[in-house]
């Protein structure tokens, strides 16, 4: 049976802060008043925020675990971040990681699409004390990727986004939570120092630095949901290794992606 340890680290992964939909649902938008009363918890808790790279220098045994850890990370990089959230975070004195996905920086969101931040925004953040990281080129499935695709997106994304903020790139966060030995090898090659996935569990010093968990936090989670995870009930300690169950959808995932990409083809006139 395995020991749990003393000290759990809740890493709370946001997306969007505001009362608009994203992903075409609001289960991925919380509300500002309720993220302004769960930041005021975590305050109030005496919780000890920490920048992801912050963290993985703990899980490497290069700095130590400070008292009452907490990690507040964001995926995607809607602009509300920037418009929204980081009043909220510099008023409670917290600070947090920014997973971006670097092709939408900047760019007019398509009729149906979901708007991003500018390079303006991203570095404001940055003199904010919030740690960029990397959240793939165009967001795709990584784990069904060809490996030169998986170079684009991963290497292509840090150089990026590096360029356009003018500051290193260190942490990535793997599209949807998906990774597998390839990506991660991927991941390392490109010369990060840290990844996060999800698996909605609470991460602790002997979390593997390249598979942080998180929970995900949606819009009803409320204060309430806050308070459990930074008590450490209600969720499960982050384990090493895969599941079964998520190899199995890994495959099942990499042969509709493969349908997906032959269909074309067949319907291409002979010549």
């Amino acid at each position: 049976m395995n020991r749990q340890p003393k000290t759990v680290v809740p890493v709370l992964c946001y997306h969007s802060i505001g009362d608009v939909p994203r992903d075409s649902t609001l289960r991925w938008s919380v509300s500002p008043g309720d993220f302004d009363e769960q930041m005021a918890l975590i305050r109030d808790r005496g919780r000890t925020p920490m920048t992801v790279s912050g963290f993985a220098a703990v899980l490497r045994g290069l700095a130590p675990l400070p008292p009452r850890p907490v990690l507040i990370t964001f995926d995607d990089g809607f602009p509300d971040l920037a418009d929204t959230a980081l009043p909220v975070l510099r008023r409670h004195r917290l600070t947090a990681t920014a997973y971006v996905i670097a092709a939408r920086v900047a760019t007019a969101p398509s009729q149906d699409g979901d708007p991003s931040l500018d390079w303006d925004q991203l570095r404001e953040l940055h003199a904010h004390g919030v740690e960029i990281g990397s959240h793939s080129r165009s967001h795709p499935a990584l784990d069904c990727l060809p490996p030169h695709e998986l170079h684009h997106e991963i290497a292509g994304s840090r150089q990026w986004l590096e360029n356009g903020t003018g500051t290193s790139v260190r942490s990535f966060a793997y599209p949807y939570g998906y990774h597998s030995n390839a990506v991660r090898t991927a991941v390392r090659a490109a010369g990060y120092s840290s990844a996060c996935g999800v698996k909605n569990a609470l991460s602790h010093p002997d979390d593997d630095v390249f598979a942080i968990a998180r929970v995900l936090i949606e819009r009803d989670t409320g204060v309430a949901g806050i308070g459990a995870l930074l008590h450490g009930t209600g969720w499960p300690l982050a384990w090493r290794g895969e599941r079964l169950r998520t190899r199995g959808w890994r495959a099942y995932r990499r042969a509709r992606h493969l349908v997906h990409t032959a269909r074309p083809r067949l319907h291409q006139p002979t010549s």
